[in-house]
């Protein structure tokens, strides 16, 4: 439980990520723990130094959306949640490129985008995060997020 937010990721403690010479599975589920943690937590200006130039998302209300708008959605409380769940079910690293995939549990807070169009509901989804490891440490390229049932 984190600022009433109950959140789980996948057995990994959420982590900091520290400069590294080479990317590895630990550093990348690191990094997807911290994604995870600046969403919960709304943490807008890590979310601002985390995210690449180029940050794309397929977002699961089903749009295209990029860096400058995902930031200020956090900021306005317009991904919010009440419960997070992430399970890790594949990673996998080429090159400076690491992917990780899996399913979560969401419940969007009631004034979310999500929670306006999926009121006192939990959302199950697939994701998909990938990274890009730069100067020694990850940052974060693009995400699919797709809603698949709903609870």
């Amino acid at each position: 439980m984190h600022n009433g937010v109950w959140i789980a990721a996948s057995g990994f403690f959420l982590a900091a990520i520290s400069p590294a010479e080479e990317p590895t599975e630990a550093s990348l589920r690191a990094a997807d723990a911290e994604q995870m943690r600046i969403i919960v937590e709304e943490d807008v200006e890590a979310q601002e130094r985390f995210m690449h130039p180029n940050y794309i998302i397929n977002a699961p209300a089903n749009r295209i959306l990029r860096k400058s708008q995902v930031v200020s959605m956090l900021a306005q409380g317009r991904i919010a949640s009440e419960r997070f769940e992430r399970v890790v079910e594949g990673t996998a690293i080429t090159g400076n490129v690491g992917i990780v995939m899996g399913r979560e549990l969401v419940m969007p807070a009631t004034d979310s985008e999500l929670g306006r169009s999926h009121p006192n509901q939990t959302l199950q989804r697939r994701f998909s995060n990938i990274f890009l490891f730069e100067e020694g440490r990850w940052r974060f390229l693009a995400r699919q997020a797709t809603i698949v049932g709903v609870q």
